[in-house]
């Protein structure tokens, strides 16, 4: 073969890595990405291996930032979040209240929190190893980065449902300030 021939082939390579490129950076940013799970804050629902020899990978839907926020999340969902006290850190914690929705805080039986507008309430599904709304408050929509939809990594949890609040939580939250959702 000779360079001739090689190099049209090498150009269109070339222009379709660059063409691909843009195309790839936004859907990571803007419509779905990857992101790999550490820690046990989310036990059992991620990195259910507590020997820390697997790390959860989940597929997460970054359509939920900005205006989308309100109308896209829900109770029970797992988000990927800025820290509020750490805008260098990224979180993955459960929903588990909504704007106007009241709460009662992990360890303060006998108070209650309302979530204000533009606002929700994060919690780890493993409480003594979560730093959350229980310890930093309600948190802002807008730090919301995309909504965990399933595990792909290892296979043997590929698909697992993420969705849906566990029912110890439900006692403690009163949607809209009415009853908590276990009368629901």
């Amino acid at each position: 073969m000779s360079s001739g021939a090689a190099r049209p082939l090498w150009r269109k390579a070339a222009i379709a890595a660059i063409v691909a490129a843009p195309v790839a950076i936004f859907v990571t940013d803007n419509i779905v990405s990857l992101q790999m799970i550490s820690g046990r804050s989310m036990q059992p629902a991620l990195n259910p291996d507590s020997n820390r020899l697997w790390k959860d990978v989940v597929l997460v839907d970054r359509m939920v930032q900005g205006e989308m926020a309100p109308r896209r999340l829900h109770r029970g969902d797992v988000v990927t979040l800025v820290s509020p006290s750490n805008p260098d850190l990224l979180l993955v914690k459960r929903i588990i209240a909504m704007p106007h929705d009241c709460v009662i805080p992990l360890g303060k039986p006998n108070s209650f929190v309302r979530v204000p507008k533009g606002h929700c309430w994060v919690e780890g599904d493993e409480s003594f190893h979560s730093g959350d709304s229980s310890s930093f408050g309600p948190v802002s929509l807008a730090l919301i980065r995309g909504r965990a939809l399933t595990p792909i990594w290892p296979p043997s949890r590929f698909g697992a449902s993420l969705a849906g609040l566990p029912e110890w939580k439900k006692s403690r939250v009163y949607p809209n300030g009415s009853y908590p959702l276990t009368e629901l």
